[in-house]
């Protein structure tokens, strides 16, 4: 078995970021996925939740979306 920890130490930071900012998670996902993400809505929350690992690609969309949406991103 291969654990990635560096994957899981971004993943508990997107997770903690998350819920910091009291995003609503159809609405990271939907600002993800006009990105480029790829990963479903149910991925998505599965991967904020512990239980489901997203490629780094995208691990960095959605720490990026995270960011621009809790740091008040205007559209």
């Amino acid at each position: 078995m291969n654990v990635d920890s560096d994957g899981e130490a971004q993943r508990d930071r997107a997770a903690r970021a998350f819920r910091q900012a009291q995003l609503d998670i159809d609405q990271l996902w939907m600002h993800y996925f006009s990105m480029g993400g790829d990963a479903g809505a149910m991925e998505t929350e599965a991967y904020l939740h512990g239980s489901y690992m997203l490629r780094p690609i995208q691990r960095d969309l959605l720490d990026h979306a995270i960011y621009e949406l809790g740091d008040g991103h205007k559209d």
